[in-house]
């Protein structure tokens, strides 16, 4: 591992800032198409790595039954809901808090940032591997619930009669 010395702390600070406004320039000036395409390409890819996921928790889920999938319906929106909320708050913060830094041409504050953010990004599948309090443990579904659910499993919509006049 090579060892900075103080004397290359400018000069690592001169190519970050170069570095930068390099890739600012090619932000302004460049085609807007494969700009666009370019910044939302991990976006794609995070998008299509969560909805083949969903898909394959919804096959397995068949697989085991039609309460399964009754209890994968009823609990999705939830998931979806803290998933977003979640990704919102976190990305949008570190986002928020990186830009401030960089604006203050403060590099270190913002590459600390980054590093929190991936500490936090890390430590995520570990948070859910950890006991829970009582109180907060999930609970199976009662015997009582299975035919509810698989009332619900097995509903159809059915669309609204049309409301006929009077004497038609």
């Amino acid at each position: 591992m090579a060892r900075v010395t103080p004397n290359a702390a400018p000069a690592l600070s001169a190519a970050a800032t170069q570095a930068r406004a390099t890739r600012t320039r090619a932000l302004l000036e460049a085609p807007i198409a494969p700009t666009l395409a370019k910044l939302a390409a991990p976006n794609v890819l995070a998008m299509f790595v969560q909805t083949v996921q969903s898909i394959s928790e919804a096959y397995f889920a068949s697989l085991l039954g039609v309460t399964a999938l009754a209890g994968l319906a009823l609990v999705f929106p939830l998931v979806m809901l803290t998933q977003m909320l979640s990704a919102g708050a976190i990305g949008g913060a570190i986002s928020a808090a990186v830009a401030r830094a960089l604006g203050a041409q403060d590099s270190a504050r913002a590459a600390t940032l980054a590093v929190v953010a991936w500490m936090i990004v890390a430590s995520q599948p570990t948070q859910h591997a950890l006991p829970r309090p009582k109180g907060m443990r999930i609970k199976p579904a009662s015997p009582q619930s299975v035919p509810h659910l698989r009332r619900v499993a097995s509903h159809r919509t059915r669309r609204p009669r049309r409301a006929t006049p009077a004497g038609t």
